[in-house]
Formats: C-alpha cells, sequence, structure tokens
C-alpha cells in the first residue's frame, strides 16, 4: 500500500471542478491508482483535507501516477509526495497512542418489511455522528481515549467532530444512461486512539471505514500524538 499526499489549489478552474463533485474526484483518483485498485484486502481510498492549504490524500495498492493531477490542480511546482505505507503498518502494536482523523459517512439502515433491504439514512446531528464512530472503534481495533474526566460523556466529546459536509451529486449507475441523485453526510472525525487490536486496526485502515469510500470517506490517517 502506498500513502501520497498532494497540495491542491482551489483557486485552478479544474480544481474547482474536481472538488465541487466527489463523482468527479472519484474518477481521476482511480485513473491515477491505475490498474491495481485492490482486490485483496487494501482498496482505493481517498480524502480531501481542506484549510490554509487543501490537501489531497490518496491511499492505493500499488504507487500512484498522479502527474495528471498535480498538473492540472497542484500547486505550481509542487510534486505529489507518496511513501511505502508498510513499514509504518507493521509497526502497529498493542498499547500505541496515536492521533487520528477519519471522513466517514456516518449512517444506519432502518428496516423496510420482511423480505426487503434496509433503507439507508445518514446520521445528522453531532453528537449521532460521534456515537455512529464510538460505538464501533471495538470492530476497528481501538478505543477512543477518554479526556481526563474520563467517564462516558467525555470519552464521546473526546471524540471531535472538526467538519461535516453535505455534497450532493449525480451519479450515472455502470452500463445505463440512468443519472442517480446522490447525497452523502461527509464528516470528519479528530482525536486520540489506543491500539487494542492491531490487526484489525490495519484492516481498517486500508480497507476503509463505513460507507461511500469511492467518494472521499473512510480513510483514516493517523499522526504521532502532540505532547504539551
Amino acid at each position: 500500500m502506498f500513502l501520497t499526499k498532494i497540495d491542491l489549489d482551489p483557486s485552478r478552474r479544474l480544481a474547482r471542478k474536481y472538488l465541487g463533485s466527489p463523482q468527479v474526484m472519484h474518477a481521476v483518483v482511480m485513473k491515477a491508482a491505475g490498474e491495481d485498485t485492490g482486490d485483496g484486502v487494501g482498496r482505493v481510498l481517498w480524502r480531501v483535507d481542506p484549510g490554509a492549504s487543501t490537501s489531497l490524500y490518496l491511499l492505493t495498492p500499488s504507487e500512484p501516477d498522479c502527474t495528471q493531477i498535480v498538473s492540472d490542480v497542484g500547486v505550481h511546482d509542487s510534486q505529489a509526495r507518496s511513501l511505502d505505507y508498510s513499514p509504518f503498518l507493521n509497526q502497529l502494536d498493542t498499547g500505541q497512542l496515536w492521533a487520528f482523523r477519519l471522513a466517514a459517512n456516518p449512517s444506519r439502515s432502518v428496516a423496510q418489511g420482511p423480505g426487503k433491504r434496509g433503507k439507508r439514512y445518514g446520521h445528522v446531528t453531532v453528537e449521532q455522528q460521534r456515537q455512529w464512530l464510538i460505538s464501533r472503534t471495538l470492530e476497528y481495533g481501538f478505543e477512543v481515549v477518554p479526556t481526563e474526566a474520563a467517564d462516558d460523556a467525555e470519552a464521546t466529546r473526546s471524540v471531535v467532530v472538526v467538519r461535516r459536509e453535505r455534497p450532493v451529486f449525480n451519479r450515472q449507475r455502470p452500463d445505463t444512461e440512468v443519472r442517480d441523485r446522490v447525497t452523502i453526510n461527509r464528516t470528519v472525525y479528530e482525536g486520540v486512539l489506543h491500539v487494542t487490536d492491531p490487526d484489525k486496526l490495519r484492516h481498517a485502515l486500508v480497507a476503509g471505514i463505513g460507507r461511500s469510500k469511492a467518494y472521499g470517506c473512510g480513510l483514516m490517517t493517523l499522526a504521532r500524538v502532540k505532547r504539551g
């Protein structure tokens, strides 16, 4: 697996087009990933982090060719920075602390009756979105590190929802002319995690968390915890 960071220039015309449509960005990312799109555990994931600078993160099974993305929407004279993710994944161990950032689409399934597939609904309040992640952490091999007041409420508040977006776009069904209207409750979380099961965490990092992975959700990245 390779983790790649590209600095984007939102003032460029194509950058506005890419950033304005998860469907368009998905196509651009898949082209960069090439034919190796992840038949095994790992898969192609991506996330855009806006702010003082806007960055595109890609996680791909093999090193991507980001030449076109950098040329079309990158910051002038910048380059894509790719690193082999395997050494980092291999060093994960029980008890480690890591700061995390995750973009996800928190949702729930509501039963529609006997024999019918449940319908998906997005969680819309900050508390619902927090609880969605908190309730799944052990499944993904970690626990959230609580704040100093270590009761359940404070543990929940130690996961911070730093950004909420609701992109709406059209998606064309494969091999048809039919276009569906798609809405995503993209939620960005930050916090500190405690590794409980390195294998589960490795799987979550390379396979993604939650739904809408093709559209900028599911990618969690880790960083060293800042002290003081």
